[in-house]
């Protein structure tokens, strides 16, 4: 083989694979520049985190939002299908009182803040500039539609003031949104008042009684609208008699006989009832009312026997709402009837429906 047929030989296998090389070098450089990092499009580390800074600050004000919508949306879940609403206020995740700041510039030369022309300035949404904050980072619920909810939950009962909920229930106007149910139990403590003395001449059979404080405990059920509460009640109520009670025997010869004895007063009432009760101070509120009915007393004094006839009762005090289902009652009530009248303190327990 002469040296030119060689030379022929090896320019027609080299040159495909240089040019192969050389085409794929430059292919592989064009990648690498196209996937630049975002860094060299900021002059400097600080104009690099003030940008991230405003973007991580926009972000928590968004977290935040849905975080209260979440919480809205549960709370007013709970109230319409469980029918109680949640205790505690809502806290926001993150704080965003403190908004990003600038660091100082160290020369008049670093104000001057380019961004590299091989950057595009629409196809990069969240590349801007990084002296102000993106605009879109900012966006309230009007001006973007998605960050709203698909649907909205009316809850009825929802108290605000000022723009923000205060509660699930508005304390102002308790039992104001139409007709509605609510049962009362109250247990006290009553004490009596009136002694039964014997009239002058004392003959036969004539009696001293007086009663120990005793026990009580009341119910009442009906319907509650614009503040006013109409129903029916019962009443149980029982004192025991004090050492002191006595019976005049006058059979035997000599002076008069007194036998000392210590029974019970039972009593049994039903009744209707009338209240008013209206809001006073944040939760709390003040209620009086008065009922009118018929009672029966199971007497011992030392022979059993009946009484019966008109019972009328009269109550004040104060009660505490813990939501719009349950309240706390502490009152006094006044008790009359011929045997043992009573003053009640009264602690009880309002449901309503």
């Amino acid at each position: 083989m002469s040296k030119k047929s060689l030379f022929i030989l090896t320019y027609h296998f080299f040159l495909p694979v240089f040019l192969f090389a050389q085409y794929g070098r430059g292919d592989g450089n064009s990648a690498i520049s196209s996937q630049k990092p975002i860094t060299d499009y900021f002059e400097n580390v600080d104009d690099k985190s003030f940008y991230q800074s405003q973007r991580i600050h926009g972000m928590k004000r968004e977290i935040n939002d849905y975080s209260q919508r979440l919480h809205n949306l549960q709370t007013r879940f709970d109230e319409i299908f469980y029918g109680f609403s949640r205790g505690g206020s809502f806290q926001k995740p993150f704080d965003t009182e403190l908004l990003p700041t600038r660091p100082e510039r160290e020369s008049l030369y670093d104000s001057k803040v380019s961004i590299s022309p091989g950057l595009p300035s629409t196809s990069n949404r969240g590349l801007v500039s990084p002296g102000r904050a993106p605009a879109d980072l900012f966006e309230t619920d009007e001006q973007n539609p998605v960050n709203q909810l698909a649907f909205q939950v009316e809850a009825p009962g929802t108290y605000t003031e000022g723009g923000e909920t205060k509660s699930l229930f508005n304390p102002k106007s308790q039992a104001s949104n139409g007709m509605g149910k609510y049962f009362i139990l109250t247990p006290g403590y009553a004490i009596p008042y009136k002694i039964h003395k014997p009239s002058i001449p004392i003959s036969n059979g004539q009696k001293y009684t007086r009663y120990d404080p005793g026990v009580s405990i009341l119910f009442v059920g009906g319907f509650k609208t614009n503040n006013l509460q109409f129903g029916i009640g019962g009443l149980y109520k029982k004192h025991q008699h004090h050492k002191s009670s006595y019976e005049f025997d006058t059979s035997y010869p000599g002076p008069s006989y007194r036998s000392y004895f210590q029974h019970s007063a039972e009593t049994f009432a039903g009744f209707l009832d009338l209240s008013y009760e209206r809001n006073l101070i944040g939760n709390f509120g003040g209620y009086i009312g008065l009922g009118l009915g018929y009672y029966l007393s199971i007497i011992e004094d030392p022979r059993r026997r009946l009484d019966h006839g008109l019972f009328a009762t009269g109550n004040l005090g104060l009660v505490y709402h813990f939501n719009e289902m349950i309240a706390l009652r502490l009152g006094y009530r006044y008790l009359h009837e011929e045997e043992t009248p009573a003053h009640v303190a009264e602690l009880g327990l309002d449901l309503e429906f």
